[in-house]
């Protein structure tokens, strides 16, 4: 699977938003900018703290990534070691390892997990929508 670049990514998120009816304003352009660049899995305050030197209040960043959210191109990560949410950023299937030691997260693609997702909604004859797989371990910095 290719990486998606920072500029991909950001058009891509404003491309979801004009795409249902939403305005691409300076203040959502510069949040879906913050979120594409920090190249992780960013918390919400942290695109506060990248933005808000460009007068942009947390009321809209939570009211952009909520929107994001609800489209279906971001999606809230379900960890046990922060406080605050995570989101990710690809929503393609994945597993997202997550070290215990330095809250270090790192996306897993592999050819396994989409067969084994198709065998679990061929098995609950289902369909598949979104997998949040998420592994808990040491990073190999940490193993060290």
């Amino acid at each position: 699977m290719a990486i998606m670049q920072p500029e991909e990514r950001a058009r891509r998120l404003l491309r979801e938003l004009e795409h249902h009816g939403y305005r691409p304003t300076p203040q959502r352009e510069a949040v879906c900018w913050a979120l594409a660049r920090h190249g992780g899995h960013p918390t919400a305050a942290e695109i506060v703290e990248v933005v808000k030197q460009h007068g942009i209040g947390q009321a809209t960043v939570y009211n952009t990534i909520t929107t994001l959210e609800k489209l279906g191109v971001i999606q809230p990560m379900p960890l046990n070691t922060d406080e605050h949410t995570r989101y990710d950023l690809d929503t393609t299937p994945h597993m997202n390892f997550v070290c215990s030691q330095c809250g270090a997260i790192i996306d897993c693609h592999a050819p396994q997990l989409d067969l084994m997702l198709a065998q679990i909604a061929s098995t609950a004859g289902a369909t598949f929508e979104s997998a949040n797989v998420v592994v808990y371990g040491r990073c190999e910095r940490c193993k060290n």
